[in-house]
Protein backbone atom coordinates (compact mmCIF):
# COMPACT_ATOMS: atom_id res chain seq x y z
CA UNK A 1 0.00 0.00 0.00
CA UNK A 2 2.68 2.66 0.56
CA UNK A 3 4.86 1.50 -2.89
CA UNK A 4 0.82 2.94 -4.59
CA UNK A 5 0.95 6.24 -5.70
CA UNK A 6 -0.60 8.63 -3.30
CA UNK A 7 -4.16 9.32 -5.43
CA UNK A 8 -4.49 5.51 -5.32
CA UNK A 9 -4.20 5.06 -1.88
CA UNK A 10 -7.44 4.13 0.15
CA UNK A 11 -7.20 5.02 3.43
CA UNK A 12 -10.62 2.93 4.40
CA UNK A 13 -8.99 0.06 3.16
CA UNK A 14 -5.70 0.54 4.75
CA UNK A 15 -7.22 1.52 8.28
CA UNK A 16 -9.48 -1.91 7.99
CA UNK A 17 -6.42 -4.36 6.33
CA UNK A 18 -4.50 -2.90 9.46
CA UNK A 19 -7.41 -3.78 11.92
CA UNK A 20 -7.66 -6.83 9.99
CA UNK A 21 -3.58 -7.82 10.60
CA UNK A 22 -4.32 -7.36 14.78
CA UNK A 23 -7.82 -9.41 14.54
CA UNK A 24 -8.05 -11.82 11.68
CA UNK A 25 -11.94 -11.58 12.01
CA UNK A 26 -12.44 -8.58 10.70
CA UNK A 27 -14.45 -8.66 7.00
CA UNK A 28 -12.49 -6.22 5.21
CA UNK A 29 -15.25 -5.85 2.19
CA UNK A 30 -18.07 -5.92 5.02
CA UNK A 31 -16.60 -3.05 6.63
CA UNK A 32 -15.75 -1.65 3.15
CA UNK A 33 -19.82 -1.25 2.33
CA UNK A 34 -20.35 0.15 5.63
CA UNK A 35 -18.44 2.78 5.07
CA UNK A 36 -20.22 3.44 2.06
CA UNK A 37 -23.21 3.60 3.40
CA UNK A 38 -22.67 5.38 6.44
CA UNK A 39 -21.06 8.27 4.03
CA UNK A 40 -24.43 8.26 1.64
CA UNK A 41 -26.63 8.26 4.99
CA UNK A 42 -24.60 11.75 5.68
CA UNK A 43 -24.86 12.79 2.13
CA UNK A 44 -28.86 12.82 2.54
CA UNK A 45 -28.57 15.70 5.27
CA UNK A 46 -27.02 17.76 2.88
CA UNK A 47 -28.99 20.85 2.07
CA UNK A 48 -28.80 22.31 -1.55
CA UNK A 49 -25.97 23.05 -3.39
CA UNK A 50 -23.91 22.49 -0.02
CA UNK A 51 -21.13 24.52 1.18
CA UNK A 52 -17.99 22.95 2.77
CA UNK A 53 -19.67 24.35 6.06
CA UNK A 54 -22.51 22.78 5.26
CA UNK A 55 -21.10 19.38 5.04
CA UNK A 56 -18.70 19.77 7.92
CA UNK A 57 -22.04 20.56 10.16
CA UNK A 58 -23.97 17.21 8.66
CA UNK A 59 -20.94 14.71 9.54
CA UNK A 60 -20.67 15.93 13.07
CA UNK A 61 -24.59 16.00 13.52
CA UNK A 62 -24.60 12.24 11.89
CA UNK A 63 -21.99 11.18 14.31
CA UNK A 64 -21.98 12.87 17.75
CA UNK A 65 -26.03 14.20 17.88
CA UNK A 66 -28.05 11.21 19.35
CA UNK A 67 -31.00 10.96 16.52
CA UNK A 68 -32.69 8.05 14.07
CA UNK A 69 -30.18 8.92 11.71
CA UNK A 70 -27.78 6.51 14.19
CA UNK A 71 -30.31 4.66 16.24
CA UNK A 72 -30.04 7.39 18.98
CA UNK A 73 -26.37 5.93 19.64
CA UNK A 74 -24.36 8.81 18.73
CA UNK A 75 -20.28 8.01 18.61
CA UNK A 76 -18.49 9.02 21.67
CA UNK A 77 -15.65 8.82 23.41
CA UNK A 78 -14.85 5.46 25.63
CA UNK A 79 -14.93 7.14 29.25
CA UNK A 80 -14.23 3.00 30.40
CA UNK A 81 -10.70 3.73 28.69
CA UNK A 82 -9.98 7.41 29.33
CA UNK A 83 -5.91 6.79 28.64
CA UNK A 84 -6.52 4.79 26.00
CA UNK A 85 -4.88 2.03 27.04
CA UNK A 86 -7.28 -0.73 25.43
CA UNK A 87 -5.66 -1.93 22.37
CA UNK A 88 -8.85 -3.09 20.57
CA UNK A 89 -9.56 1.06 21.40
CA UNK A 90 -7.35 1.81 18.25
CA UNK A 91 -9.80 -0.52 15.62
CA UNK A 92 -11.55 1.13 13.95
CA UNK A 93 -13.93 -1.64 13.36
CA UNK A 94 -14.51 -1.86 17.33
CA UNK A 95 -15.29 1.54 17.18
CA UNK A 96 -17.91 1.14 14.24
CA UNK A 97 -19.18 -1.72 16.24
CA UNK A 98 -19.57 -0.42 20.60
CA UNK A 99 -19.50 3.50 18.94
CA UNK A 100 -16.99 4.43 21.85
CA UNK A 101 -13.91 5.16 20.66
CA UNK A 102 -10.55 7.11 21.63
CA UNK A 103 -7.73 9.71 19.47
CA UNK A 104 -7.11 7.40 17.34
CA UNK A 105 -10.33 5.13 15.99
CA UNK A 106 -12.39 8.58 16.20
CA UNK A 107 -10.55 10.96 13.96
CA UNK A 108 -10.09 8.13 11.38
CA UNK A 109 -13.51 7.28 11.33
CA UNK A 110 -13.84 11.05 10.61
CA UNK A 111 -11.47 11.18 8.28
CA UNK A 112 -12.38 8.73 6.05
CA UNK A 113 -16.72 9.46 6.02
CA UNK A 114 -15.32 12.68 5.55
CA UNK A 115 -13.33 12.71 2.52
CA UNK A 116 -16.04 10.40 0.98
CA UNK A 117 -18.71 13.35 1.58
CA UNK A 118 -16.47 15.77 -0.23
CA UNK A 119 -14.54 17.58 2.94
CA UNK A 120 -11.01 18.68 2.41
CA UNK A 121 -9.83 16.68 5.69
CA UNK A 122 -6.26 15.58 6.78
CA UNK A 123 -4.49 13.77 10.22
CA UNK A 124 -2.26 15.46 12.11
CA UNK A 125 -0.58 14.57 15.31
CA UNK A 126 0.17 16.00 18.77
CA UNK A 127 1.87 14.09 21.59
CA UNK A 128 0.31 10.81 22.26
CA UNK A 129 -2.88 11.86 20.29
CA UNK A 130 -4.61 12.63 17.06
CA UNK A 131 -6.82 15.20 15.47
CA UNK A 132 -7.96 16.52 12.26
CA UNK A 133 -7.20 19.66 10.18
CA UNK A 134 -9.75 20.48 8.13
CA UNK A 135 -9.46 22.84 5.07
CA UNK A 136 -12.77 25.24 4.20
CA UNK A 137 -13.32 26.80 0.40
CA UNK A 138 -11.26 29.59 1.32
CA UNK A 139 -8.42 27.61 2.16
CA UNK A 140 -8.45 28.38 5.68
CA UNK A 141 -7.02 25.19 8.03
CA UNK A 142 -8.78 24.76 11.17
CA UNK A 143 -8.27 21.73 13.93
CA UNK A 144 -11.30 20.05 14.61
CA UNK A 145 -11.03 17.65 18.02
CA UNK A 146 -12.75 14.82 17.35
CA UNK A 147 -12.98 13.12 20.65
CA UNK A 148 -15.47 16.44 21.50
CA UNK A 149 -18.19 16.95 18.68
CA UNK A 150 -14.95 17.68 16.05
CA UNK A 151 -15.35 21.11 17.56
CA UNK A 152 -12.28 23.75 16.43
CA UNK A 153 -9.44 23.82 18.53
CA UNK A 154 -6.84 26.39 18.30
CA UNK A 155 -3.12 25.78 17.95
CA UNK A 156 -2.03 27.55 21.36
CA UNK A 157 -5.34 25.38 23.29
CA UNK A 158 -3.41 21.76 21.77
CA UNK A 159 -0.07 22.79 22.47
CA UNK A 160 -1.58 23.51 26.57
CA UNK A 161 -3.02 20.14 26.51
CA UNK A 162 -0.66 18.53 24.98
CA UNK A 163 3.00 20.26 25.28
CA UNK A 164 5.37 19.61 22.61
CA UNK A 165 8.78 21.77 21.79
CA UNK A 166 8.34 24.11 18.85
CA UNK A 167 11.54 21.88 16.90
CA UNK A 168 8.90 19.23 16.64
CA UNK A 169 6.63 20.99 14.84
CA UNK A 170 9.41 22.62 13.07
CA UNK A 171 10.36 19.13 12.20
CA UNK A 172 6.95 17.47 11.12
CA UNK A 173 6.42 15.51 14.44
CA UNK A 174 3.35 16.96 15.63
CA UNK A 175 0.70 19.36 14.58
CA UNK A 176 0.94 19.21 10.72
CA UNK A 177 -1.40 18.06 7.50
CA UNK A 178 -0.32 14.96 6.92
CA UNK A 179 -0.36 13.32 2.99
CA UNK A 180 -2.21 9.84 2.29
CA UNK A 181 1.29 7.82 2.58
CA UNK A 182 1.82 10.00 6.09
CA UNK A 183 -1.37 8.67 6.77
CA UNK A 184 -0.81 4.79 5.97
CA UNK A 185 2.38 5.46 8.98
CA UNK A 186 0.18 7.22 11.33
CA UNK A 187 -2.39 4.65 11.10
CA UNK A 188 0.45 1.63 11.25
CA UNK A 189 1.66 2.70 14.27
CA UNK A 190 -1.39 0.14 15.91
CA UNK A 191 0.08 -2.32 14.19
CA UNK A 192 3.34 -1.50 15.77
CA UNK A 193 1.52 -1.27 19.54
CA UNK A 194 0.32 -4.69 18.46
CA UNK A 195 3.54 -6.09 17.95
CA UNK A 196 4.59 -4.70 21.69
CA UNK A 197 1.64 -5.99 23.16
CA UNK A 198 2.49 -9.45 21.72
CA UNK A 199 5.91 -8.86 22.47
CA UNK A 200 6.59 -10.17 18.79
CA UNK A 201 9.80 -7.79 18.78
CA UNK A 202 11.31 -8.88 15.48
CA UNK A 203 8.24 -8.14 13.32
CA UNK A 204 8.00 -4.78 15.49
CA UNK A 205 11.70 -4.05 14.38
CA UNK A 206 11.11 -5.01 10.86
CA UNK A 207 8.00 -2.52 10.19
CA UNK A 208 9.62 -0.11 11.75
CA UNK A 209 12.82 -0.26 9.33
CA UNK A 210 10.14 -0.25 6.64
CA UNK A 211 7.96 2.78 7.78
CA UNK A 212 11.29 5.02 8.34
CA UNK A 213 12.27 3.79 4.72
CA UNK A 214 9.02 6.14 3.70
CA UNK A 215 9.79 8.90 6.28
CA UNK A 216 13.09 8.84 7.42
CA UNK A 217 11.76 11.45 10.55
CA UNK A 218 8.75 9.07 11.40
CA UNK A 219 9.09 9.26 15.58
CA UNK A 220 7.24 6.47 16.13
CA UNK A 221 8.74 3.67 14.27
CA UNK A 222 11.78 5.19 15.95
CA UNK A 223 10.75 5.29 19.60
CA UNK A 224 9.36 1.48 18.61
CA UNK A 225 12.46 0.28 17.22
CA UNK A 226 13.85 1.74 20.49
CA UNK A 227 12.29 -0.18 22.64
CA UNK A 228 12.18 -3.20 20.70
CA UNK A 229 15.60 -2.94 20.86
CA UNK A 230 16.24 -3.12 24.72
CA UNK A 231 13.47 -5.84 25.49
CA UNK A 232 15.75 -7.91 22.95
CA UNK A 233 18.61 -7.06 24.77
CA UNK A 234 17.13 -7.60 28.26
CA UNK A 235 15.14 -11.10 27.10
CA UNK A 236 18.33 -12.68 25.51
CA UNK A 237 21.32 -11.13 28.11
CA UNK A 238 19.96 -9.54 30.96
CA UNK A 239 18.10 -12.30 32.08
CA UNK A 240 21.03 -14.86 31.29
CA UNK A 241 24.31 -13.12 32.11
CA UNK A 242 25.44 -11.15 35.59
CA UNK A 243 27.80 -8.49 33.80
CA UNK A 244 28.01 -8.11 29.96
CA UNK A 245 31.57 -9.36 30.72
CA UNK A 246 29.58 -12.73 31.00
CA UNK A 247 28.75 -12.60 27.75
CA UNK A 248 30.26 -15.06 25.37
CA UNK A 249 32.18 -13.45 22.94
CA UNK A 250 30.75 -14.59 20.23
CA UNK A 251 27.55 -13.14 21.26
CA UNK A 252 28.90 -9.69 22.59
CA UNK A 253 28.86 -7.94 19.31
CA UNK A 254 24.79 -8.69 19.57
CA UNK A 255 24.39 -7.08 22.31
CA UNK A 256 26.50 -4.23 21.06
CA UNK A 257 24.30 -4.01 18.31
CA UNK A 258 21.30 -4.28 20.51
CA UNK A 259 22.36 -1.64 22.95
CA UNK A 260 23.52 0.75 20.47
CA UNK A 261 20.30 0.65 18.38
CA UNK A 262 18.38 1.41 21.35
CA UNK A 263 20.24 4.87 22.04
CA UNK A 264 20.76 5.60 19.03
CA UNK A 265 17.26 5.79 17.73
CA UNK A 266 15.84 6.95 21.21
CA UNK A 267 18.54 10.10 20.99
CA UNK A 268 17.70 10.96 17.32
CA UNK A 269 13.77 10.78 18.24
CA UNK A 270 15.07 13.77 20.95
CA UNK A 271 17.00 15.38 18.23
CA UNK A 272 13.90 15.92 15.88
CA UNK A 273 12.14 17.58 19.30
CA UNK A 274 10.53 14.15 20.77
CA UNK A 275 10.77 14.63 24.46
CA UNK A 276 8.49 12.02 27.15
CA UNK A 277 4.97 13.14 27.57
CA UNK A 278 4.56 14.61 31.04
CA UNK A 279 2.32 12.10 33.17
CA UNK A 280 -1.26 11.80 32.28
CA UNK A 281 -0.65 12.59 28.38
Amino acid sequence: MLALPESQIDLAKVKLTIDHMIDPSVDVNAYLKQLDTMAAEVRTRFPANPSSRDKLEALRTYLYQAGPWNGNQPFAYDMADLNGQNLRGRLLTNYLSTRKGNCVSMPMLFLILGRKVGLDLSLSAAPEHYFIKYRDEAGKVYNLETTSGAGFTRDVWMRQQRPMTDLAIKNGVYMQSATDRQTVLMMSVALLEFYSHEKREGPRVGLSVMLLQHSPNFVPAMLHWANASLRMRQSEFEGKYPTPSHIPLELRRRYMELAQENRYWWDKAVSLGWQVPPPGV
